[in-house]
């Protein structure tokens, strides 16, 4: 792990990866690392933890971490800028989860980072018009998606012209 980040921070992802290295095969440790390091924006380490726990099974995370799972994999395939394999992935979990509807809106944001802004739009109607009172999902990620959305212009700059 680099250097950025507070000294607190950084003490916190040493414990986190002597944990998840103790217990090779404890999804649950992997995907706590992964979520920790993604947050002190370190993408292809939590990357590489996220893969792990899709290797060792998804089942063996909590329930409601399952479609979680592939909503922070998926954004940060798209951050590291490997939109085919965000969407992929994003589309699994839809699959997987249809009524998680975080997935649905990070897909989008795929989408608008791959230029497909039309299909972005559809997938966001899509979000908001079949979103049950039950799925928390989009309160889940807010946080995430008002930054994102903020930042749009940034994401069309990094694009060549088409």
């Amino acid at each position: 792990m680099g250097e950025s980040g507070s000294e607190p921070e950084q003490r916190e992802l040493l414990t986190l990866r002597e944990r998840a290295e103790a217990e090779p095969d404890d999804s649950e440790r992997w995907y706590r690392l992964g979520g920790a390091l993604d947050s002190a924006g370190h993408e292809a380490l939590a990357m590489d933890a996220y893969q792990r726990v899709f290797d060792l099974g998804i089942e063996h995370l909590a329930e409601e971490e399952r479609p979680q799972l592939f909503v922070q994999a998926g954004s940060t395939l798209r951050n590291l800028g490997r939109l085919d394999e965000a969407r992929q992935l994003l589309e699994t979990g839809r699959a997987e989860f249809p009524d998680f509807q975080a997935l649905a809106a990070f897909l989008a944001l795929v989408e608008i980072s791959a230029g497909r802004e039309r299909r972005a739009i559809s997938l966001l109607f899509d979000a908001l018009l079949n979103r049950s009172e039950d799925d928390g999902s989009i309160r889940r990620f807010h946080r995430s998606l008002r930054w994102y959305a903020a930042h749009l212009d940034e994401d069309q700059q990094d694009r060549p012209e088409r």
